[in-house]
């Protein structure tokens, strides 16, 4: 008894100290992100309805043309429009280190260019409408 009533403190201790999310919009938002990804010069597809099905993902693709879809209703925070949240919905790796299992070594290293210019957020970056996105590992 003791035990959960320690648990359900410190939890409720985490929820009222951690800082508030930075809200972009508390009406929803729709944006349209550009992704390209390159694996030693050569382009790769960005599949159609990666976050579309049972659930329905905000961020997502509709067809196979490199356009991410933000797409929010009601509350959205800074971590929402994260490029991780994209690359968590389609099952692939994105940070600093690795695009999907080509790591940073002897054989390459990943760069990223956000409308034109180098970007060292990787999968912190928050996306923006109309943002030029650019992965690769050369």
């Amino acid at each position: 008894m003791l035990a959960a009533l320690g648990a359900i403190g410190g939890i409720g201790w985490y929820l009222a100290t951690r800082p508030p999310a930075e809200v972009v919009s508390r009406s929803g938002l729709h944006w349209h992100a550009e992704l390209r990804i390159y694996i030693k010069g050569k382009p790769q597809d960005i599949p159609a309805n990666i976050g579309i099905g049972v659930v329905h993902n905000p961020i997502h693709t509709h067809d196979p043309n490199d356009v991410v879809h933000l797409e929010f209703k009601g509350l959205v925070t800074i971590d929402d429009l994260r490029l991780r949240e994209f690359f968590k919905a389609w099952g692939k790796r994105l940070d600093r280190d690795c695009i999907f299992e080509y790591c940073n070594g002897p054989n390459g290293t990943v760069r990223m260019l956000v409308n034109g210019e180098e970007n060292r957020e990787f999968e912190r970056y928050v996306m923006g409408d109309g943002d030029r996105i650019e992965i690769t590992y050369r």
